[in-house]
């Protein structure tokens, strides 16, 4: 397991992990899902050094909780940050980016149909532009994926070396669902970005598709409103596996790129944080198929139901997670660290104490 002085927990010292860091959140953002944590530029004149957002479960008025923090560990609540006028609808999994060209940010989410109650119909990823983190930010439309079906959440925005041209660029990791498969469910596929962030500029390609019983989500789910794919009315079913929620740009001691991921079902302890390898070929290791978790629900004390984090330094994630058997999702930091066989991992509170005296 390796640690060192030259980890990077953004100043975080080992009593800011792993607890709620807003235990007491506004009575209309009590679910705090899928943490996405922006640290802003420097030279940027915004009011905080960071700012949180996450999943919106609510069906009216503006959307996307934002908070304010200098040092993160007092959070400020600011309110919604994006505008939103799509009535019974859900917005999911905000992640944030800066431009440094056009000097705003880019807000990318998924958004259900509006007025209707079901929040899978119609998720599909957005993007909205802001001059400030905390908004308001303008919704521009949906991102013009290539997509099987009418389901894409869960973007993650990075930076990382284009294969063919060796130059840096702004890469899009998200979910989508595979029908095809002998294991049905949702995977992570990738594109390269425009310049402006508005669009693909390359075909999809396939980061990791449902493989293994660890990634089921629910046996024997019917979904009636994906018209065609099976015969629901007839009784028919199935056993529908996820993994979602993609980390990229993600670089271990050895050099070698990998993407975080979470699979499982978010509602309950199977839920779990892993990992994928890219070898020096281009092919693509799921370590899950290894046996190998970066965080599940029994590794911390307490805890259940972790995953979906969000990567605020190389060394440190913030997670969502469950701090009672009936709560709501909340977020948390946790270190990030690696192995002796240059896996990531997040370590607990009595294997990081010790890997730190």
């Amino acid at each position: 397991m390796r640690a060192g002085a030259d980890h990077d927990f953004a100043g975080l010292l080992i009593d800011d992990f792993y607890r709620p860091i807003i235990p007491h959140p506004a009575p209309d953002v009590t679910d705090q899902g899928d943490p996405y944590l922006l640290t802003v530029p420097r030279s940027s004149a915004s009011s905080y050094s960071y700012y949180l957002y996450h999943t919106d479960v609510s069906h009216e008025g503006d959307r996307i909780a934002v908070y304010g923090s200098h040092d993160l560990r007092q959070f400020q609540y600011l309110g919604k940050a994006l505008h939103a006028d799509a009535p019974m609808s859900e917005h999911w999994a905000p992640c944030v980016v800066y431009d440094a060209s056009a000097r705003r940010y880019n807000m990318f989410y998924s958004r259900s149909t509006p007025h209707q109650s079901n929040a899978d119909i119609g998720q599909r990823l957005r993007r909205a532009v802001a001059d400030r983190p905390e908004g308001p930010f303008i919704d521009q439309g949906e991102m013009p994926l290539e997509l099987e079906t009418d389901f894409a959440i869960d973007a993650d925005v990075y930076r990382r070396h284009d294969q063919q041209s060796g130059r840096p660029a702004h890469f899009l990791a998200y979910v989508v669902e595979f029908w095809s498969e002998t294991r049905v469910g949702v995977g992570i596929v990738e594109v390269e970005l425009s310049s402006d962030l508005a669009r693909p500029v390359s075909a999809p390609r396939v980061l990791v598709k449902p493989s293994l019983d660890v990634q089921m989500y629910e046996r024997y789910r019917s979904m009636p409103w994906q018209i065609g794919k099976r015969d629901w009315a007839g009784g028919e079913t199935v056993d529908w596996h996820c993994i979602e929620a993609p980390i990229g740009g993600l670089v271990s001691p050895a050099g070698r790129p990998y993407y975080l991921n979470s699979y499982g079902s978010y509602k309950d302890e199977s839920y779990a944080v892993g990992a994928i390898r890219e070898e020096a070929d281009g092919s693509l290791t799921d370590l899950a198929v290894q046996g190998h978790a970066v965080l599940r629900s029994g590794m911390l004390p307490g805890v259940s139901s972790a995953g979906h984090p969000s990567l605020v330094t190389p060394n440190l994630l913030v997670s969502h997670g469950r701090f009672s058997p009936d709560g709501e999702r909340q977020a948390f930091f946790v270190p990030l660290l690696w192995d002796d066989e240059d896996r990531p991992f997040c370590p607990n509170r009595d294997q990081l104490a010790h890997m730190l005296q």
